[in-house]
């Protein structure tokens, strides 16, 4: 309920900003289950703010996630850090980009949230007046306690306002 009332207040103060450099973004990924639920699009809500013309900046509803190391059966338990990040992109040009990511703080003692940033590049592809749709990598800037840097490949809407 907390996400939806804040993801709720971000998209009414989204309006209220100038139209032409708003960002909202939207990343589908399958759940524990491995099935696609409406629970993942407000999980992975992002909004964005163009600073200038090649800049922006925003907020991440995406959750980090830090694996601890794997024990003598080889299993590896999997803690949310922060339910929310801030995130930068950089715009090459219309299409490409560069992102970090990177959580306000973490919840485990040990953990800063340098180790949970996340530097990845993405394409954009306008499909039809604003909306696009936008395919990214990216990985830990620093590997976890399983040497492990988590590289992710997703795949998302994006609508400029």
């Amino acid at each position: 309920m907390k996400k939806l009332l804040l993801t709720a207040a971000i998209i009414f103060s989204g309006l209220c900003v100038s139209a032409q450099d708003f960002l909202l973004t939207v990343g589908i990924e399958k759940d524990a289950n491995d099935e696609y639920s409406t629970e993942s699009i407000t999980n992975n809500l992002g909004f964005g703010y163009m600073i200038n013309e090649n800049f922006m900046g925003g907020l991440s509803m995406t959750d980090a996630t830090n694996d601890s190391e794997a024990d003598a059966e080889g299993v590896i338990a999997n803690t949310i850090e922060a339910e929310m990040q801030l995130f930068v992109r950089y715009y090459h040009n219309e299409n490409i980009f560069l992102s970090l990511t990177t959580p306000w703080g973490t919840e485990t003692e040990g953990v800063s949230a340098g180790d949970m940033m996340r530097l990845g590049a993405g394409y954009s592809v306008n499909v039809w007046n604003s909306v696009n749709v936008e395919a990214g990598y990216s990985m830990l800037t620093s590997a976890d306690a399983n040497d492990d840097r988590k590289g992710e490949f997703k795949v998302g809407l994006s609508m400029s306002f």
